[in-house]
């Protein structure tokens, strides 16, 4: 932000001057940078300015966020580069222009929709001016307004919940109540791109809050107010995520509730800039509900903090991102100390102190009544460097900060503003002596490091093992532990072999393995998983006809199921959550054999289960010879082996097997009517049955013969009866006279020539069937 005028202050009300005091010289190397490959000694002297005045001689100067003076680094995630503003203002001169809560009148209840200008600054040229923006959002403790639509209505009714739903309460139950100066109870939040000078990369302003809003002046908007930015802190393109700003809001909020109880309620001057500081980053923690592992890893990379960056200076025109840091680091190190969990934080706020003289209360109230905050500063920058388990050199046990690294300086000297230390890796505390030109206030202290075990070798576990087998340092102890709980330990031998014995444990246990020594310092834990060694039981196979597509069953919840013939895979496929399987495959054959097998994630393989494909397949219909009224034997043809059942209606008439090559002959007991309906259907061994096929008694019996009347040399009709319905045939000799069809009385009539005395005719009788009758003969009289 280059250009911005002196006097706008980062996350701080209060500006922090520098007083440098040298530390004397310590050995022939380069002044300034971090070790790359520091000494394997565990010996180390610690450099701390225990001065608590953080001034220097000369002006500020300019105040500008100038991202050539952070660390950057890939790996440190972006949060680590957001920064704030609390903007400067002077409580004391401006002390009967604070809004009292009986000129509440002046400031109308805004609805949502309603449009109004607020005062901002562009940060970056330290102008006030003003905007427009909209009220998307109006709730139990917040009001959201939106410059130009930045953010949907939506999205800012997304973020005023979270203030109103979560925020709040958690802020207000760690750090205090927030002022209410024109009795509205609520909070605004302005959301626009702050003008910071951000250009793409770097340190950006994510928000602010301006202690001017709760007085009468110029430029004030007369209520409670904090800015939230939305370029880039909600992204950079067009897409916003209003979830990026949640721990900001409870960052800003911190800073308003700590001004309200310093000045307003307490009467004090606001708390220092590294203290506010650092209780809003525990504002952030405290909502996250994890350690801030950004300031952390902007720990372990920065190298001003390596060349002894103070903590009680806040660097505007340097190293800015290192003071929020340490102020983060010290405010988690004074709460796992005093043991007040983050009720220290109120207790810090309420203190009547606004300066390390409210630390330094809380120290000797809860650690140490004879313990200076000086060397209380000292005990941290221990602490930082050893992460002992108990005592003032560590944070109790809290994991969180098990990952800072030791930051070991390599020059010859260096001065040390108030609060600044820096620490030296020696071979022995023999290798040095205090220098005699050293500053007043510091100290030298001579720090061990416990060595720390070697982390365990551990050989994999199934959850059929009974102990936990590897290498570890020679007759260490070693033990096993899952979800906190110990399982149980043993020496490791004279080579470093261990044998744990323990309970069975389920697959996908965790196991946590670590060598402990006399001293009580732990290895690092080696992580194993317990694997799966138990098979998975044999699957449960439905029935597999010839006419399926598919083998289904049950098994082991995800297991592999494969389906084979022989040596010949069919198919596989993987069972659901609740070991369903469907395996898609060709039809088989009836009779075949399938064998089917599961298998786990870990490679575990059932036995075999074995199904044989079940007939489902009926048989095709029958073919049936023509089989007449005169006859009592149906034949024909249908599957091989198969029996074949007549039946007339429901009444079955007969049945017998085919042959190997499907030939059938059922006899029956009587004959049957010509025209009479019969059906044969083939029915499997496996009990399938065929569709029926139908097929009508044929007409196979012959007519009687005609009946004729006399016929005389007269005659020239021949009359008679016959079968009904059949035609009569006359003949002389060969010779075709005639025919005529029966009525329905059986009579016909054939028209005939006047024939000679003595001639011989014949007749016979044809039926509908083509069945002929015997011939009739007449001799003409």
């Amino acid at each position: 932000m280059k250009g911005l005028k002196k006097g706008i202050y980062l996350f701080s009300t209060l500006l922090l001057l520098l007083i440098s005091l040298p530390a004397g010289a310590f050995a022939n190397n380069k002044d300034t940078a971090a070790s790359s490959n520091p000494s394997s000694s565990n010996n180390y002297v610690l450099i701390s300015n225990e001065s608590t005045n953080g001034y220097q001689s000369e002006n500020s100067g300019s105040f500008s966020i100038n991202n050539d003076h952070y660390s950057f680094n890939k790996k440190i995630d972006k949060d680590a580069y957001k920064m704030d503003v609390v903007k400067p203002f002077d409580a004391k001169k401006y002390k009967d222009k604070a809004i009292k809560k009986n000129v509440r009148s002046i400031q109308p209840k805004y609805q949502v929709g309603d449009s109004r200008s607020f005062w901002v600054s562009n940060l970056e040229t330290n102008q006030d001016y003003q905007l427009k923006a909209n009220l998307f959002y109006s709730g139990s403790h917040s009001n959201v307004w939106v410059n130009n639509n930045q953010i949907s209505s939506q999205q800012a009714k997304q973020l005023g919940k979270e203030f109103d739903g979560r925020i709040y309460k958690l802020d207000v139950e760690n750090f205090g109540k927030e002022p209410d100066v024109n009795g509205d109870g609520k909070v605004n939040i302005l959301c626009y791109n702050i003008q910071d000078g951000f250009n793409g990369y770097g340190g950006y302003v994510a928000g602010y809050f301006s202690p001017m809003d709760l007085y009468d002046v110029t430029h004030s908007n007369r209520f409670e107010i904090f800015y939230i930015d939305t370029y880039p802190l909600m992204g950079m393109g067009k897409s916003k995520d209003v979830s990026a700003a949640y721990s900001t809001l409870a960052h800003e909020f911190q800073h308003m509730i700590n001004y309200n109880q310093k000045v307003f309620v307490q009467g004090k001057t606001s708390m220092d800039t590294w203290m506010d500081e650092g209780l809003s980053l525990a504002a952030e923690q405290i909502y996250l509900g994890r350690a801030l592992q950004e300031w952390v890893d902007y720990y372990n990379f920065d190298p001003e903090i390596t060349n002894g960056h103070s903590l009680l200076y806040w660097d505007y025109d340097g190293d800015n991102l290192a003071n929020y840091s340490l102020s983060y680091l010290f405010m988690e190190y004074l709460r796992t100390q005093s043991g007040q969990g983050n009720h220290i934080f109120k207790d810090l706020i309420n203190d009547p102190h606004s300066d390390y003289q409210a630390v330094q209360d809380m120290v000797k109230k809860y650690i140490n009544p004879k313990l200076s905050f000086g060397k209380f500063m000292t005990d941290y920058r221990a602490a930082l460097l050893l992460k002992e388990k108990s005592g003032l050199y560590g944070f109790h046990g809290d994991k969180s900060f098990d990952s800072i690294n030791e930051r070991i300086y390599n020059g010859k000297s260096r001065s040390l503003n108030g609060g600044g230390a820096i620490v030296k890796k020696i071979s022995s505390p023999n290798d040095f002596s205090i220098p005699a030109n050293k500053g007043a206030d510091v100290t030298y202290t001579l720090l061990k490091k416990a060595q720390q075990p070697t982390k365990p070798t551990v050989n994999p576990v199934g959850n059929k093992d009974t102990s936990v087998t590897g290498k570890a340092d020679p007759k260490i102890k070693v033990i096993v532990t899952a979800k906190g709980k110990e399982l149980g330990h043993t020496n490791a031998d004279s080579k470093g072999h261990f044998r744990v014995a323990i309970s069975k444990q389920k697959a996908g246990s965790e196991l946590r393995v670590y060598a402990q020594n006399l001293e009580g310092n732990k290895s690092k834990e080696t992580i194993i998983t317990v694997r799966d060694n138990t098979p998975s039981a044999k699957p449960k196979v439905k029935e597999v006809s010839d006419a399926t597509t598919y083998v289904s069953g049950t098994t082991e919840a995800k297991a592999k199921v494969t389906v084979k013939r022989g040596t010949k895979v069919l198919g596989s496929g993987k069972a659901d959550s609740k070991g369903i399987f469907k395996i898609k495959i060709a039809k088989q054959k009836a009779g075949t054999t399938l064998s089917i097998y599961a298998e786990d994630a870990a490679h575990n393989k059932s036995t075999t289960a074995t199904v044989k494909v079940v007939d489902k397949t009926a048989p095709a219909k029958p073919k049936v010879s023509t089989f007449g009224d005169n006859q009592t034997t149906i034949s024909g043809k249908a599957e091989p082996r198969s029996k074949v059942t007549i039946k007339h209606g429901k009444t079955v008439l007969g049945y017998s097997t085919t042959s190997s090559k499907g030939n059938f002959q059922v006899k029956i007991k009587h004959k049957q009517k010509a025209g009479t309906t019969l059906t044969a259907y083939a029915t499997d061994k496996a009990g399938n049955k065929s569709s029926g096929t139908s097929f009508k008694v044929a007409d196979k019996t012959a007519p009687s013969k005609p009946t004729v009347n006399k016929v005389t040399t007269k005659t020239t009709t021949v009359y008679g009866k016959a079968e009904k319905s059949s035609t009569v045939y006359l003949y002389r000799s060969s010779k075709y006279l005639g025919k005529d069809k029966t009525n329905s009385k059986r009579n016909y009539s054939i028209k005939i020539r006047k024939q000679k005395k003595g001639t011989t005719l014949k007749l016979y009788a044809k039926d509908k069937a083509g069945n002929k009758s015997k011939y009739q003969y007449v001799k003409v009289k």
